[in-house]
């Protein structure tokens, strides 16, 4: 055996907690379409310069992402496939990330749920595969709920005006295709705004009625957050809004049934294309469970070859995903010291002479001794790995 090679070792970085001191993050792309993970569950999406889904830096909330509820239709009891957003207690939880990759395992009363979240390399388009097993002795119903907040947007323009921004958002229900369209209306004759679909498909067991929507307000209910929505705790469908929804998010609801030690399958793919029946191609070509399950391998191997371009390991990875959280998140334990910081006569203009906006994070290394110059190209490879 000794001249097979079976592929390169994956170091993993299992997290047994989302109570971390600022979050973990795993980092997922394809060049493109970019999507951040927390060890909670919370993280954003963005392709090419436009937030897909909406998301503000909170180290202590984190509850800005893309979400997934199972609610059991028996006693009314919901909760999230990772701690975010309705931050429910499992008796067993784990976040799991190595290369092209993050995964989360739950056990909550009688239901296991296992999600994989990966970036397909050949299309601008996540995939949310999750698995919902039923440990109990009866037969059990599940709703099953997606949701996400829709930026399109450049995301400063997102943070300074959401409101605004979210008036020229349009959805559009595709119901014989299980799916959501998301696009902006454009400004002028000749303005091509991108598309966004969102799709939820169930593989392997019986499923029964299918709901959709749009408008953040009827989902969340007034006065009620991500938390405990008043999708959770009112019985029955969806409403079904589309159209010009005053402040937009895409949610699918599927009833699923499943047999004692039964698994779903339950495929959440989201995406972008540059037009409307390029969106609804992808929406068609992931609703094969095999099309979809090639996205996982092609991730794995897209990911190796990239850290191979650097000359980077997967140990070298992890290590520069646990320093990313320090770059998305402000980590007070790597600040100068208070008096240091107190010295400090000069703003965010003075770099400007640098030719550093300071608009971005500000990675500084310093080092004293030339024979720590090793640090210096690892951090130059960071970097490319970040980008």
């Amino acid at each position: 055996m000794h001249g097979i090679s079976s592929g390169p070792e994956a170091p993993v970085r299992v997290i047994g907690t989302p109570h971390t001191p600022i979050p973990e993050v795993q980092l997922l792309s394809n060049g493109r379409y970019h999507v951040m993970v927390t060890n909670a569950g919370g993280g954003s999406s963005r392709w090419k310069d436009l937030a897909v889904t909406r998301w503000r830096e909170d180290a202590t909330c984190d509850h800005w992402g893309t979400f997934c509820y199972v609610r059991d239709a028996a006693s009314g009891d919901f909760w999230s496939t990772a701690h975010q957003p309705t931050g429910k207690r499992p008796l067993h939880y784990e976040a799991i990330f190595t290369e092209s990759r993050a995964e989360f395992r739950r056990r909550d009363g009688d239901f296991e749920s296992h999600t994989e979240i990966v970036v397909s390399p050949e299309d601008d388009i996540e995939l949310r595969r999750l698995h919902v097993t039923n440990r109990s002795r009866t037969r059990r119903t599940i709703d099953v709920t997606s949701y996400a907040e829709v930026a399109l947007a450049p995301p400063a323009a997102d943070a300074l005006h959401p409101a605004f921004s979210n008036l020229f958002v349009q959805t559009e229900i595709v119901a014989q295709r299980q799916a959501i369209l998301c696009t902006r209306r454009p400004r002028s004759a000749e303005e091509q705004p991108p598309w966004m679909f969102h799709l939820m498909a169930v593989h392997g067991v019986e499923t029964g009625d299918v709901s959709y929507e749009t408008d953040r307000m009827q989902f969340i209910g007034r006065g009620r957050t991500v938390a405990s929505p008043q999708a959770m705790t009112v019985a029955g469908r969806l409403s079904g809004s589309e159209g010009s929804v005053l402040d937009p998010i895409v949610a699918i609801r599927h009833r699923v049934t499943l047999d004692p030690e039964q698994t779903a399958t339950i495929d959440i793919a989201s995406g972008m294309a540059d037009t409307r029946d390029a969106a609804l191609g992808l929406v068609e070509k992931y609703q094969d469970r095999h099309l979809a399950g090639r996205v996982f391998d092609l991730a794995w191997t897209h990911g190796w070859v990239t850290l191979r371009q650097i000359n980077a390991t997967e140990s070298d990875a992890q290590l520069y995903g646990r320093l990313a959280s320090a770059v998305i998140y402000a980590n007070a334990s790597l600040r100068a010291e208070a008096g240091v910081l107190l010295r400090n006569r000069r703003g965010q203009s003075g770099l400007w002479s640098y030719a550093i906006s300071g608009d971005l994070p500000i990675v500084l290394l310093q080092i004293e001794d030339s024979a720590n110059i090793d640090l210096v190209r690892r951090l130059v490879q960071a970097h490319a790995y970040w980008r």
